[in-house]
């Protein structure tokens, strides 16, 4: 019987030891731009200049670097259908 309390007292404090790394980790992501907000001039496309006015997410280093990689036809602009498909980058651990 202390066996089988045991085995269900360390199998909640794993599951809520689990449950507060997932929330600190959501609470730690800064949230999306919306592509509205980064669209300043609102012509429906995001040029270099309205870009770099953003915030870097963490682990960018080059704003230009990053512009190229989200405008996937490399016309110098990023399309809402671009935008909303890139996938942000993956923090680092």
């Amino acid at each position: 019987m202390k066996s089988l309390t045991a085995i269900a007292l360390l199998t909640t404090l794993c599951v809520g030891f689990t449950a507060h790394v997932d929330a600190k980790n959501r609470e730690n992501r800064p949230p999306r731009p919306d592509f509205s907000t980064i669209d300043a001039d609102g012509n429906g496309i995001i040029d270099l200049s309205e870009f770099s006015a953003q915030e870097l997410p963490p682990g960018v280093d080059d704003i230009e670097e990053f512009f190229n990689q989200i405008d996937t036809n490399q016309n110098g602009e990023i399309s809402e259908e671009e935008f909303t498909s890139h996938k942000p980058p993956h923090r680092q651990r």
